[in-house]
């Protein structure tokens, strides 16, 4: 019982140290066999310092499930207390006032807990050579709860004015890949159509079935008649035209799926 409660805080080599440490034990071990170094006595006892180090510092793998299972759930834990009243972001960025006090008072309280999580990390992904397992601040909070006025780095705010078609239309790479096989001329010409053209094409596009990104789907689809009723300034396309794309797109899937057909017989 007392194994699974002892608190480990030891630093451990991190992917990028782990390789470097490789290499000059590699770098030792052949500088034993080159007949051109005289003091090989010291060599042998650099090699000894650097194997021993190496031991010692390089992450180990859990032993079994059970180790790991208990690791990962210290780890979650350690990290649940860690983050409250760690500073944002912004505040590290523009350190307003009592960012330094807060980031001293977060670090002085949770220094220990910190140690342990980076041990607990680097062994659990111990030979996976990710080197961001260990990083903090990929959970740093992005909201700020201090005052930003009179921050020692201010930084800018820039308001871009409203786009009179409303917000960007956005077609996902599935949705382009797919109109470039059925028709290529149109995949060319996506990047010169207007917002409400390239609204009106996803809507046609996404009626016939093609791959549909979810997200840019609910934004495209769902949104751009809302947000273009009622807009001036460009003549939306007619009915006509929306039919055309539709018989352009069906023939041209039609016939690929002919010579698909055919190139099989």
């Amino acid at each position: 019982m007392e194994a699974q409660t002892q608190v480990h805080t030891k630093p451990l080599l991190r992917p990028d140290q782990v390789e470097s440490a490789k290499d000059e034990i590699k770098n030792l071990e052949s500088k034993l066999v080159n007949k051109h170094i005289e003091d090989k006595a010291e060599v042998q006892r650099q090699l000894r310092r650097a194997r021993r180090d190496f031991e010692n510092q390089v992450p180990k793998a859990p032993e079994n499930p059970d180790e790991e299972g208990r690791m990962v759930k210290r780890a979650k834990s350690l990290l649940s207390a860690i983050i409250p009243g760690m500073c944002s972001q912004e505040e590290m960025r523009k350190a307003p006032p009592g960012a330094i006090d807060k980031h001293r008072k977060w670090e002085s309280l949770n220094k220990t807990r910190i140690m342990e999580w980076k041990h607990l990390m680097l062994r659990l992904t111990a030979g996976s050579g990710d080197r961001e397992a260990a990083n903090l601040e990929r959970h740093r909070p992005t909201a700020s709860t201090l005052n930003m006025d009179y921050a020692q780095i201010p930084g800018k705010q820039i308001f871009l004015p409203d786009s009179p078609d409303g917000l960007g239309v956005t077609l996902s790479d599935a949705q382009i890949a797919g109109i470039r096989e059925l028709d290529p001329e149109l995949a060319d010409r996506l990047g010169s159509l207007t917002n409400r053209q390239r609204a009106q094409v996803k809507e046609v596009v996404t009626g016939i079935g093609l791959t549909v990104d979810p997200v840019a789907s609910a934004l495209g689809k769902i949104g751009a008649e809302k947000r273009l009723a009622g807009k001036k300034g460009r003549k939306p396309w007619t009915q006509e035209q929306k039919d055309a794309l539709v018989k352009r797109l069906a023939d041209a899937r039609e016939a690929k799926a002919a010579k698909q057909a055919q190139s099989k017989q």
